[in-house]
């Protein structure tokens, strides 16, 4: 069964990209003309999903004024608030009970342009695994080294290793911020020691994941990606989001 539900973790305080996020939540800052979160729940909707579930923290009331209950975008919207910042991985968790599995997890600071998020929904069917990642081939080493690495097997495409923020690089996959997991995540979250930032990071939970024996699969996304972090990536969002004639149209 494909995923009904995404979670869109937004309740990061967005300290990196200051001073642009000091009067609004990170995924509130405008871009193109709309929130990224908006450009986020537009990708759910092009996936096919419209139950979405965005994590916020206690001080985001922006988003909850601007997107209310997600109807007037074809969309139904539930908001989980996340106390303190403590990782994605802690985020998705607190959404169970809420969510019906399997779900998707995209990030609500992260741009695609003509990647295939559909063929990335509609797979993890087919896969068996229990959680899938969207990964990509990319020529800029720095986007790796911003988000986590990639091994994976050359055949199976079964995730062999990730490592966040790595400092050496063995190949050109990149890491996304775009999941789909089943019911095991929950156990993994449970089961993932805190990082030395003391938070449950979303990669260390895929590896415990695989650790509990599960299968993890990495799924070619295409087309291309930001991960908005630092004040130069607005800038680089925009001229991104300019390639991509449905929105100028």
């Amino acid at each position: 069964m494909p995923p009904k539900y995404a979670v869109i973790p937004a309740a990061g305080e967005g300290k990196r990209i200051r001073p642009y996020s000091e009067k609004v939540p990170k995924p509130m800052i405008q871009v193109f003309g709309q929130p990224i979160l908006s450009h986020v729940i537009d990708r759910c909707k092009d996936a096919g999903i419209t139950n979405i579930i965005i994590v916020i923290n206690p001080k985001s009331d922006a988003v909850k004024n601007y997107f209310h209950d997600g109807s007037e975008l074809g969309v139904s919207i539930e908001y989980v608030v996340q106390p303190k910042p403590e990782g994605i991985g802690h985020a998705v968790g607190l959404t169970e009970g809420n969510v019906e599995t399997p779900f998707a997890v995209y990030l609500g600071d992260e741009l695609y342009l003509d990647s295939d998020h559909r063929g990335f929904i509609q797979s993890f069917e087919e896969t068996g695994c229990a959680a899938s990642i969207g990964i990509m081939r990319v020529d800029n080493e720095d986007l790796i080294r911003k988000n986590y690495s990639v091994e994976i097997h050359p055949e199976t495409q079964i995730i062999q290793h990730l490592v966040e923020k790595p400092i050496e690089l063995t190949n050109d996959i990149l890491g996304c911020g775009s999941y789909i997991f089943d019911e095991t995540v929950f156990e993994a979250i449970k089961r993932t020691p805190p990082s030395k930032k003391n938070e449950i990071e979303i990669t260390d939970t895929l590896n415990t994941i695989r650790a509990l024996g599960h299968d993890v699969y990495g799924y070619f996304l295409g087309g291309q990606y930001l991960n908005v972090t630092y004040t130069e990536d607005i800038a680089e969002a925009e001229k991104l989001l300019s390639q991509d004639k449905d929105l100028i149209l």
